[in-house]
């Protein structure tokens, strides 16, 4: 058994002790023998974090990203479990038998804890596949309603009835790349590639309409099913959300970092290191996401980096790779754009980075809590030093971040994983003990 002493817990001062899971927690001593006692001398501990949405790419695009980069990266962002999605392995989760071909070539190489979602493609439905997926432990389906990717084809509105339909008052969550690919087929045709190429026309390229026509349509096919949005950039898209769950529709939603700092007015400054889709929007979008914090179930990264040089440095802003790795600045920036500056309180933080996510996909109270039993999963920040964020940094493949520069108002200083410490301001290189979890209600 293992001891905690002196942990800032909204506001106070408590003693933690554990083994891999959370044993006793009190605001008074806790006396008795311990293998070993971490002192934190009021430094600020919150569980560990959830990121619910991100592409380490393995096996497939591990150019861009691998299971050890991207859960390195995570952990030294204070991230102990994560949630890869479907779309960006090869061959995409969308069968058991591609579940388990990615679960052993990435077993043994993961930093953090993680879990799977599973997939719905345009031309691969089969209803028997989906029960197979959800009976192995996936958290959910992902489904796109535009896709760029030609291993992973886009569910039509009909099809996206039919799965509704073929699931009605089910238990099985399905999330939504929501984005209506006719909106934007036509907004692309009003320009010419050399006026793709700038990326001024980024945005009006892939306006908001498209997300909010595509969350309409998909909240209006919906019988008693249950439905998640990702990513949700746009202040309409979010409102309509908000509508449905107060209509009684089992609807939840996320947003990114990247949404809630920066602005299509960004893109002349970042350029490269800001586009992914949905696009960054206008300062009212921005703005209506910031102050609706509470009503938005948590947020997640949308982690996909890619190779600087050959994916993002480039002229022609129509070629350059859409995708952001966020895992490592997570956390840092929540508590410092939001916590830290009294926007939220302790425990809207702690939903909004863990236990929303934990709750939502089956995870909790294993993860994101701290309560007896839970999982010993802890990140650690000295609230009174301050950290730039340097590209060199970065542990994940893609050396780049729209946050480059930035001071943030707080600095990672252990994580703990199940009770093992695997960060202590450097990577502890031997701690590779991630483990697959699995969808538990």
């Amino acid at each position: 058994m293992n001891i905690i002493r002196n942990a800032e817990v909204n506001g106070r001062l408590v003693d933690i002790a554990f083994d891999d899971k959370i044993r006793q927690i009190s605001f008074k001593t806790i006396e008795g023998e311990f293998e070993t006692v971490y002192d934190l001398e009021g430094k600020f501990l919150i569980p560990g974090g959830i990121d619910p949405h991100v592409h380490f790419n393995q096996p497939g695009f591990t150019d861009r990203e691998d299971f050890s980069t991207g859960s390195a990266s995570a952990i030294a962002g204070g991230v102990t479990t994560v949630i890869d999605m479907p779309c960006t392995s090869l061959p995409p989760i969308i069968s058991v038998e591609n579940y388990e071909n990615k679960y052993s070539v990435i077993k043994n190489t993961s930093y953090v804890d993680f879990a799977f979602w599973g997939g719905i493609t345009g031309d691969g439905y089969d209803k028997k596949t989906v029960e197979r997926l959800w009976e192995h432990g996936v958290v959910g389906f992902k489904l796109y309603t535009i896709s760029g990717m030609d291993t992973y084809k886009a569910t039509s509105y009909g099809l996206l009835r039919q799965i509704f339909a073929d699931f009605t008052e089910s238990d099985k969550l399905f999330a939504f790349h929501a984005e209506d690919a006719q909106i934007i087929a036509k907004s692309l045709d009003k320009f010419t590639g050399e006026q793709l190429a700038k990326w001024e026309n980024y945005v009006p390229s892939r306006p908001s309409e498209a997300e909010i026509t595509a969350v309409n349509k998909i909240i209006e096919s919906m019988q008693s099913n249950k439905v998640h949005f990702v990513h949700i950039s746009t202040e309409d898209a979010a409102k309509l959300i908000f509508d449905a769950k107060g209509n009684g529709k089992n609807v939840s939603l996320e947003t990114c970092p990247h949404y809630l700092q920066f602005t299509k007015e960004d893109y002349e400054q970042l350029l490269g290191r800001l586009k992914t889709a949905p696009s960054v929007k206008g300062e009212a979008d921005k703005n209506f996401l910031r102050e609706n914090l509470s009503e938005i179930d948590f947020i997640a990264t949308d982690h996909a980096g890619c190779i600087w040089e050959t994916e993002k440095d480039l002229s022609d802003f129509s070629k350059v790779y859409c995708g952001i790795p966020g895992v490592q600045t997570f956390l840092s920036f929540v508590i410092d754009e939001f916590y830290l500056r009294g926007k939220i309180s302790y425990d809207e933080l702690v939903r909004l980075t863990s236990r929303g996510a934990a709750k939502r996909y089956g995870l909790y109270p294993r993860k994101g809590a701290l309560e007896i039993g839970a999982d010993a999963d802890f990140a650690i920040f000295d609230l009174k030093k301050c950290h730039t964020l340097r590209k060199e940094d970065l542990l994940c493949k893609g050396k780049y971040s729209p946050f480059e520069g930035r001071e943030f108002g707080c600095s990672l200083v252990q994580t703990f994983l199940r009770g093992r410490l695997i960060y202590d301001g450097s990577l502890l290189q031997d701690r590779v003990h991630g483990e697959l979890l699995k969808r538990e209600n």
